[in-house]
């Protein structure tokens, strides 16, 4: 299945088509994160498709985005083990995209846990401290990499400090960069490409929650 987008503006010269889906890499200075096209890569990526870029300067720029159409060959068995839903936790979720907060709430919710959502790298460790300080702390922690003024690697640092123990899954768009490169932070128990898919999620706590689990 092809998509094919294009446009008739400035275009781009060959150093940066090559280089646009590159996370962090801009031409809008100030005004761009460099962020957009590394998540269409990912989520490209993803479902196993390809990005095509035809450009040139003055002359606009044409995106297709190469999608493989499966064909389902039959059902194959299910582990019911891996499908269990792991003991619900108290869990916090800090991003600042408000539709993909209240997704992650809702599919979390529907699986059991205790659900806090912060818009911020900041709120969220402000709310981490307050539930710490009621003394009602969070079994796990999932926060957004790329946030504005205070970002997914200080939210990881100052949690980690403050509660050594406590398990944080990154969540970004472009998670796949980041394997591939080993680019991780090394205090964090794991990584999801936006949006995570629900078995994956459920997959991640269950592992990430082990401690949990331990301790009662």
């Amino acid at each position: 299945m092809l998509l094919e987008v294009g446009d008739t503006g400035i275009g781009m010269s060959e150093e940066t088509r090559k280089r646009c889906l590159e996370p962090f890499y801009s031409t809008k200075g100030k005004r761009g994160t460099g962020l957009g096209l590394a998540m269409v890569y990912g989520v490209m990526e993803r479902h196993g498709g390809q990005i095509d870029i035809q450009s040139e300067l003055g002359h606009g720029t044409v995106f297709r985005l190469i999608l493989p159409i499966r064909r389902l060959t039959g059902a194959e068995p299910v582990d019911a083990s891996n499908n269990e839903a792991p003991l619900p936790l108290n869990i916090l979720c800090i991003d600042d995209e408000p539709l993909l907060r209240e997704l992650l709430k809702e599919i979390l919710e529907r699986e059991g846990h205790r659900v806090s959502v912060a818009d911020g790298g900041q709120s969220g460790v402000d709310e981490f401290r307050a539930a710490a300080s009621r003394h009602h702390p969070f079994d796990v922690v999932l926060t957004d990499l790329g946030m504005p003024y205070f970002d997914g690697r200080q939210v990881v640092k100052t949690i980690k400090e403050e509660s050594p123990a406590t398990p944080i899954i990154m969540l970004t768009g472009w998670g796949t960069f980041m394997k591939e490169d080993g680019d991780m932070p090394d205090q964090v128990s794991g990584i999801l490409t936006k949006p995570p898919r629900s078995n994956e999620l459920r997959e991640m706590l269950r592992r990430v929650g082990g401690h949990r689990e331990a301790s009662n």
